[in-house]
């Protein structure tokens, strides 16, 4: 587990370090992005060649034994239409399922192609090409997608559960507002500062002189955070479901910590000690404990049933 968070942190460094927006170096146009893709793409694939040996391995060409360990997939949206269903990056084949075809590096880019920090990422596999976007615009919280998988995958099993683990609640938005225009204009900019974190305050006190590419962003931003879908919505439907539906309960963990963590930005890597910390003293919690504990013995017990 520290390997993995290390590597993680390590990466976020790499990716992170230079914004464009900051450095006054954003294009204007269809790539806007605050950071450098190739430099996300080049950490991804050195990962990916460690781990397997190829860069290039596909999402269908996994070995056997890796993929039988750990059935995954990731959740990315088409850029020409946010609001259809999302695509599914599987490294497994089930019922009216198949693996896919791209690599899994492309699958990384594509679920990782958060709009205003990085360029969409065009996938060539199955033709005809398509172009995507983070799956995060319209699906934060993918846990209702993990139970259809599932189902799909194992279609015989009658026992499963679930593991939800959230990024933070964000603050609350206002409704109420006051009369002045002025005030009336700054909870846009409010809402989208987990799309551009310390850009929107910025842009808020210097309008007079914000540069094209930064007026560029903050639309765009403006837009998508009105397709985001709250997490929370979707964690809450899943707990109905697990708790009252007559047909289909199953055990249900869900692990977000409520304050402190939700509005810390994508690219806030040098806020990883902070991170830490809040969520340390998330699970330190005595409710957290009980919790975590039933999530242990959970995991543990052989529930498994597929008759």
């Amino acid at each position: 587990m520290d390997e993995c968070i290390d590597a993680y942190l390590d990466l976020s460094k790499k990716v992170f370090e230079v914004d464009q927006v900051l450095t006054g170096h954003i294009p204007i146009g269809d790539d806007c992005c605050r950071f450098d893709y190739n430099i996300l793409e080049t950490a991804i694939k050195n990962i990916i060649k460690g781990k397997l040996g190829d860069e290039n391995c596909s999402m269908n060409a996994i070995p056997k034994t890796v993929a039988e360990v750990c059935p995954t997939f990731v959740v990315a949206q088409t850029a020409y239409d946010a609001n259809a269903r999302p695509t599914i990056f599987r490294t497994y084949s089930g019922a009216q399922i198949r693996a896919s075809e791209c690599g899994i590096w492309e699958a990384a880019r594509a679920t990782s192609a958060a709009p205003t920090f990085f360029k969409p990422m065009t996938i060539q596999r199955p033709r005809p090409a398509n172009i995507y976007i983070d799956g995060g615009m319209g699906h934060n919280n993918p846990s209702e997608i993990a139970l259809e998988e599932a189902r799909k995958l194992w279609p015989t099993c009658t026992k499963f559960g679930l593991i939800s683990i959230g990024t933070g609640q964000s603050k609350a938005n206002p409704v109420l507002l006051s009369n002045s225009s002025q005030e009336s204009q700054k909870p846009r900019f409010e809402n989208i500062k987990s799309y551009v974190p310390m850009l929107a305050e910025w842009a808020w006190n210097t309008t007079q002189n914000t540069k094209s590419g930064v007026e560029a962003l903050i639309k765009m931003a403006g837009a998508l955070s009105q397709l985001a879908t709250n997490s929370e919505e979707v964690h809450q439907r899943v707990r109905r479901q697990s708790r009252f539906s007559d047909t289909a309960r199953f055990p249900y963990f869900r692990f977000n910590v409520p304050r402190d963590v939700g509005d810390i930005g994508l690219g806030d890597w040098s806020r990883s000690v902070e991170l830490g910390t809040h969520t340390n003293n998330y699970m330190k919690k005595d409710e957290l404990e009980e919790l975590r504990e039933q999530c242990v013995a959970f995991l543990l017990s052989p529930l498994s049933s597929r008759e």
